[in-house]
């Protein structure tokens, strides 16, 4: 009995290992990928994820519910490091906003030249409405014309702003009344008419959002976006406007913690 009880536990920690390994290889894998590569039923991969999420080993994201390597079981890249820690700690929070406010908040991270869609938590009410929206994690979406882009924008220096304008090819001007009216307002708002991500949703949105950071430095943004017929801008600032800043300033001290 003995033996056959520690064969099993070095198996389970075999395998284990492999989903880590494939992990590492592979960046972020979904339970099926994870089912081919490793040729286990895909009950015990469910079993080992559980495991490895209950010991901190592995994030599922909200919206693409793969499977990554937790911030501190990767090494050698700080800033990958940093993205997944900023992931990690805002994920909890990102969902309590989406259901607390019924819209859609994601989650990105500037490293001073792109801004990167980290994480989108999507509300029960509007699932339904949002069945590619996990596509848009790993994008990286538009500086000038995204709400959590703008957000960004407005908290840079001008010189900086002008030096990623150029990087970008934004040669209509119109770009720098958007940023002072974002900077004035307190926020950034998504320029309309244009679509900020690679891919796009079967519908227009509005969106709004504020910066993030973290150790002293401009670290990324959160905004809250949303079918353009289900609401103007004026009334989810009313509504949501106080419960989206409340949720950036749970995450930077999440972040210090």
């Amino acid at each position: 009995m003995g033996t056959t009880a520690e064969g099993g536990g070095v198996r389970s920690v075999e395998r284990a290992l492999e989903i880590v390994e494939l992990l590492g290889e592979h960046q972020a894998l979904g339970l099926e990928e994870l089912h081919y590569l490793t040729h286990l039923p895909k009950a015990t991969v469910s079993r080992m994820l559980a495991t490895l999420q209950e010991q901190g080993w592995v994030y599922r994201g909200l919206s693409d519910r793969r499977y990554r390597l937790c911030a501190r079981r990767l090494f050698g890249d700080r800033q990958q490091r940093f993205k997944r820690q900023l992931v990690e700690r805002a994920a909890p929070l990102l969902l309590e906003l989406s259901e607390r406010t019924g819209l859609v908040v994601d989650l990105s991270c500037f490293d001073g030249q792109r801004l990167e869609v980290m994480e989108s938590a999507i509300p029960q009410v509007l699932r339904k409405r949002y069945p590619t929206n996990c596509q848009i994690v790993g994008q990286h979406a538009s500086l000038f014309h995204s709400a959590m882009g703008r957000a960004c924008l407005k908290e840079l220096a001008a010189e900086e702003v002008q030096r990623l304008a150029a990087q970008e090819r934004q040669s209509d001007e119109a770009w720098q009344h958007g940023i002072e009216t974002d900077a004035l307002n307190g926020f950034g708002q998504r320029t309309e008419g244009h679509w900020e991500y690679p891919v796009r949703l079967p519908f227009l949105i509005r969106a709004i959002a504020l910066p993030v950071r973290a150790e002293g430095r401009l670290a990324g943004s959160i905004a809250l976006h949303w079918p353009v017929d289900q609401a103007p801008v004026e009334r989810v600032l009313g509504l949501h406007l106080n419960s989206l800043a409340a949720t950036v300033g749970a995450v930077q001290h999440a972040l210090v913690n």
